[in-house]
């Protein structure tokens, strides 16, 4: 048997402090850069996917929740949100999967009854998924709810909280789940701790989702002539300020982006042609009413590392749709393949 000598034990001491100390370097997961982008797929085909952009080689990576998980989606993709770890991929044909946002391996799922789920937050360490409900025989949707999950990685829907009509977007704020609903013009402020509503808040236009900017969180909502920007009230929840930009048609689904020096890109649908529209929220103005134009637009995007705009195409739903980028002036840079109905784009 060999004995350690004294140089043996020191010199496993130091290796066993420097390999304690020094910084280890994880490898990176595939998808922790570039840009992933949200094909919502076509109904009744319910072919929904996530496609991956390596900005660095120009190369597109197809279908990665497939690849990765050996299976196909199977659902029209309404929203992705990442929170933490996590990237939630939510379906309005009545589904919620959880992946890894760095790889995108599946980690859960919402059990449950989700008839038209929309989107998704996390809030005091539950989830809250808006969900349409059925369609009455009106086309009209009266059983609207919210419904709320125990755990941010999935599982069983433990209750449902009954809302006004139509229910979008969601965001936590000022301690509180605060919910667009549609048909009414409402703005929710639901308690997640009691998972009650507190308070109705009506607002003017069609509200679709929220977002901040300068230290404040707006509201953004449509009508046929405008979009309008409503500023709310941190104390009480109530719209502090609103500014209307006089867009017509602006996109029914209430696809817009949003850069971080305050200006924002609609798409207006004309009768001839989609036009981009550049607002701006510092002024109040539109900054550009034809920034860019073209046909079938669905869903933008932007860059900041590149100064990029992204915009998505259906191609008249006839197939798969395709990419956009446009410079700063307003110049396309190119054009590349997506899935069908490109309508999203995530900047890790």
């Amino acid at each position: 048997m060999k004995k350690l000598t004294i140089a043996n034990c020191l010199f496993l001491i130091t290796l066993l402090f420097s390999c304690g100390t020094d910084p280890v370097e994880l490898p990176r997961g595939a998808y922790e850069e570039g840009v992933l982008i949200v094909n919502e797929g076509a109904f009744g085909a319910n072919d929904g996917e996530i496609f991956h952009f390596d900005k660095a080689s120009g190369e597109m990576e197809s279908a990665i929740f497939e690849k990765v998980n050996n299976r196909p989606f199977a659902g029209l993709i309404q929203n992705m949100h990442i929170f933490g770890d996590y990237a939630y991929l939510v379906a309005n044909t009545g589904k919620v999967e959880i992946v890894r946002a760095s790889d995108f391996t599946g980690m859960g799922a919402v059990d449950g009854a989700l008839v038209n789920s929309r989107s998704l937050v996390t809030a005091e360490g539950k989830l809250f998924i808006s969900d349409w409900g059925a369609y009455d025989e009106n086309y009209q949707n009266p059983d609207s709810f919210i419904a709320v999950v125990n755990d941010p990685k999935g599982g069983a829907i433990a209750n449902t909280i009954p809302v006004s009509s139509r229910p979008e977007g969601l965001t936590y704020f000022g301690g509180r789940v605060l919910a667009a609903c549609q048909s009414e013009g409402q703005l929710l402020v639901i308690d997640p701790e009691t998972e009650t509503v507190e308070r109705t808040v009506q607002v003017t236009g069609t509200p679709f989702s929220f977002f901040d900017y300068g230290d404040k969180l707006y509201l953004y909502a449509t009508d046929a002539a405008n979009v309008y920007l409503h500023e709310i009230a941190p104390a009480d929840f109530e719209i502090a300020d609103s500014q209307v930009f006089p867009v017509a048609n602006s996109m029914y689904n209430g696809s817009f982006t949003l850069t971080e020096s305050g200006e924002i890109f609609v798409i207006s649908n004309q009768e001839s042609e989609d036009v981009v529209v550049k607002l701006s929220i510092g002024s109040g103005t539109v900054s550009d009413a034809d920034f860019y134009s073209g046909n079938h637009f669905y869903g933008l995007g932007y860059d900041e590392a590149t100064d990029m705009l992204y915009i998505g195409e259906h191609a008249g739903w006839q197939g798969n749709g395709s990419v956009l980028r446009v410079n700063s002036a307003g110049e396309l840079i190119d054009q590349m393949p997506a899935g069908r109905g490109p309508s999203g784009f995530y900047f890790p």
